[in-house]
């Protein structure tokens, strides 16, 4: 059975649930125009690609995972 349901007249308007315009972030220079970039080739044959703002931490992470 269903019941119908009316606002009271003393509520509020309920906000409208339409979802908000998503926003892109801007683009950002690509990787050839960025500063210090350099090209890591391993022995296993795979490339790496970080520019200036690399984080050491990290890419020595990636390093020992790739076991070099």
């Amino acid at each position: 059975m269903t019941i119908p349901v009316s606002p009271s007249a003393g509520a509020p308007p309920v906000a409208s649930s339409a979802r908000p315009k998503s926003v892109l972030p801007a683009k950002g220079p690509t990787l050839e125009e960025r500063p210090g970039v350099i090209e890591i080739d391993f022995a296993n044959g795979v490339h790496v690609r970080v520019d200036a703002f690399v984080n050491e931490k990290a890419l020595r992470r990636v390093a020992a995972a790739l076991g070099t």
